[in-house]
């Protein structure tokens, strides 16, 4: 069974930022299954394995 969960750019945040967050997830065991864009705002679904 697969565990997920969504990042969020947030309002104002800089995508450097953004980025470090996505990243960090990776190295706790999340991988990314798919993204999307819409208006400026970067939404990332991450899984991983229980």
């Amino acid at each position: 069974m697969n565990n997920y969960k969504f990042l969020k750019q947030k309002t104002f945040e800089k995508i450097d930022k953004f980025e470090k967050r996505v990243n960090d997830s990776t190295s706790q065991g999340w991988k990314v299954n798919n993204f999307s864009s819409d208006h400026g705002s970067i939404t990332v679904l991450l899984e991983r394995e229980r």
